[in-house]
This record gives structure tokens, C-alpha cells and sequence, in this order.
């Protein structure tokens, strides 16, 4: 039973931690430990049109390159897609909108 008493103080000190009992539990049985999926890096566009509250883990890109948050799991992905404030669809590869200065008047 001593032998046992690190191990068990271990168990109760990770308890607290619930990745750290799933890595206890991995090591022990020799099973991998599953990672959560990883969170793809947004364009800071599309993480100033995302609506409040809802998390940059929904955001996927249609087909035609532009964003859009999943409503539902479906196979292709389906949602609505995210506008920047001028209500243009943010796409991938889109070049960035610049005001053009109008033309200057020719004198005559």
C-alpha cells in the first residue's frame, strides 16, 4: 500500500486539472491522449465581423473562398456568411478597399 501512496497523492493533486487526469489515465493505460482541435488564425476582418458571442472555432470557408459561421454540422458546411462594415462578403485573397481621391480638376 506505501508503494502505492505517490501515485495516489499524484491522482488527488491532478484532480483538480482535467487535462492532467486525462494525460494520468493515458500514461497509465497506454492509450494516446486526444488533443482538442486546433483553432485556425483569422484575418483580423473576419474577428471584427464575427457577432458577439460567438466563438472563431465556428468560422470555415465556403467554396468560393469567403468566410462564413457554421450554424450546423452538415456535410458540405453550411452557414451564413460574415460582411465587413460596408456589407461585402470577406473573402480570402481580397484585396484591401481604398478610398480613391476623386479627380483633380484640369485647368483650362
Amino acid at each position: 500500500m506505501i508503494r502505492y501512496t505517490p501515485l495516489l497523492m499524484l491522482a488527488l493533486l491532478a484532480a483538480c486539472d482535467e487535462a492532467a487526469m486525462a494525460e494520468l489515465n493515458a500514461s497509465l493505460s497506454g492509450t494516446p491522449v486526444a488533443s482538442a482541435p486546433e483553432v485556425p488564425q483569422l484575418p483580423a476582418a473576419v474577428l471584427a465581423a464575427l457577432p458577439p458571442g460567438v466563438p472563431p472555432a465556428v468560422v470555415f470557408q465556403d467554396s468560393s473562398g469567403c468566410y462564413a459561421v457554421g450554424i450546423e454540422v452538415t456535410v458540405p458546411q453550411q452557414g451564413y456568411p460574415l460582411r465587413d462594415a460596408a456589407g461585402q462578403p470577406i473573402c480570402e485573397g481580397q484585396p484591401a478597399l481604398v478610398a480613391l481621391a476623386p479627380p483633380a480638376a484640369t485647368a483650362q
